[in-house]
């Protein structure tokens, strides 16, 4: 082997090394934007008017999400196959999750019960 191969092997190498570096450091970089940074994908950084405001897995892939926007708020389904409206929450079971809990009841500063919440909806039908 010739030392201009030699050369030439060991700069290929740099350049695959740089280059690994290179994406892995944009790869953490957006990873921390996405994860409250400045930006998120999918949604304008300065809109406050639509807020998830607690999510619970149900599945691998599944969870459900108590939405608000303004003051509206919703019971979503989102799976791989996109999202759906499970329920559009009363304004007194919405306040359940965007005020804060009182201190004067000890029962308020638990989080709401989705458990109870979606027997609820099930007896409503």
């Amino acid at each position: 082997m010739r030392w201009g191969d030699v050369l030439s092997l060991l700069g290929i190498l740099l350049v695959l090394l740089l280059v690994l570096a290179a994406s892995y450091l944009v790869s953490r970089w957006a990873g921390q934007m996405g994860q409250g940074g400045r930006f998120s994908i999918g949604a304008p950084a300065a809109c406050g008017r639509l807020r998830v405001l607690e999510r619970l897995a149900v599945g691998r892939d599944q969870s459900l999400l108590v939405v608000q926007s303004a003051k509206r708020y919703f019971l979503i389904g989102s799976s791989p196959s996109g999202f759906s409206l499970v329920a559009e929450l009363t304004a007194e079971e919405g306040e359940l999750w965007s005020s804060p809990p009182s201190s004067d009841s000890p029962a308020q500063d638990r989080p709401p019960d989705f458990t109870a919440i979606l027997r609820r909806f099930r007896e409503k039908k």
